[in-house]
């Protein structure tokens, strides 16, 4: 019986060993390593802390992939208050429209419209999901470009405005849409017209 309590000894202090040093390199994974935290929470569906090691990552690096990262990845979950917030940073870093633009390249117009547009039109349906909406409206217009191009961010909020039966947002967009209809190029006036027509008086 002693040297079967002396193997169960010695046994347990091994696990307990491996529980304190797996314990220890997870507790520096967290500080040390946020990228490398990022993909790993990630993959094993823990959303929310992939999100968190990202903004980390990005604090510490300033590198627009880990703050693109997080944004994608509250897409993903429509996490509203995290597609606000990590959003803003994402479109607000000098570094946004060169982004874009590779990114545009890598998907090879896979998405219906311009990576730039889906980012900040996605931003803007959640702040008007929060309840911001003329914030909503304000971006949007703000983001949208010089130009008026297919699924920009003002398009985002109508639709979403529409289909919430919102007329006072969907009257709000008329409202600035009309203000800008002369400055309209004779590229996007279809486009225009049509999204126009879409609010009711």
């Amino acid at each position: 019986m002693g040297v079967d309590k002396v193997i169960l000894r010695a046994f347990l202090n091994t696990l307990a060993a491996i529980g304190i040093l797996i314990l220890f390199l997870f507790a520096a994974l967290c500080t040390f390593y946020p990228s490398t935290m990022m993909k790993l929470t990630y993959d094993l569906g823990m959303e929310s802390a992939s999100i968190h090691f990202a903004e980390r990552a990005y604090k510490d690096s300033d590198d627009i992939y880990y703050i693109a990262y997080a944004t994608e990845v509250a897409i993903g979950e429509g996490k509203d208050g995290k597609i606000d917030t990590c959003g803003e940073r994402f479109i607000e870093d000098d570094e946004f429209h060169a982004y874009c633009l590779e990114k545009d390249e890598e998907l090879g117009g896979s998405v219906n419209g311009t990576y730039e547009q889906y980012v900040c039109g996605q931003v803007c349906i959640a702040k008007y999901c929060r309840g911001d909406k003329e914030e909503a409206v304000e971006c949007a217009f703000e983001w949208k470009g010089e130009s008026f191009q297919q699924n920009n961010a003002v398009v985002a909020v109508l639709i979403t405005a529409l289909q919430a039966g919102d007329s006072a947002t969907a009257q709000m967009i008329k409202g600035k849409m009309e203000q800008i209809e002369a400055s309209v190029s004779d590229t996007d006036r279809a486009y225009f017209d049509r999204t126009l027509g879409l609010i009711k008086n």
